[in-house]
């Protein structure tokens, strides 16, 4: 890794073509990133790849991202009747009651609850 002489900033390779001789050949360089300072490079090689594309994005917004890290038990949905969902405990009165079981379906999100 190499600072630049001028900034201090991180340099990073470079090809760039030389149209001032009669080679095409691409010469290498490093680049400030920050103030554009450039100095010839002999040990530096540049190589090129071309990432594909994945095409299997998928997209999960932050209401299901929560759902999914939630842990899951058997239990009869009253509105579809899947029997699978997500459950948690909340303290919904005082200290001195037992806390209160939430259930939501993980087919159709309906929620429901037990004391």
């Amino acid at each position: 890794m190499k600072f630049c002489p001028e900034c201090s900033s991180k340099m990073r390779p470079k090809k760039i073509i030389d149209e001032s001789s009669s080679k095409t050949r691409p010469k290498s360089v490093i680049v400030c990133s920050s103030c554009g300072y450039q100095e010839k490079s002999k040990l530096v090689t540049v190589k090129e790849t071309t990432l594909e594309d994945s095409k299997s994005i998928k997209v999960v917004d932050s209401k299901t991202r929560k759902l999914q890290s939630m842990p899951t038990t058997k239990a009869v949905c009253s509105k579809c009747g899947h029997t699978s969902a997500y459950f948690w405990e909340k303290q919904t009165s005082s200290l001195e009651e037992a806390s209160t079981q939430f259930f939501r379906c993980a087919k159709c999100e309906h929620t429901w609850r037990t004391s």
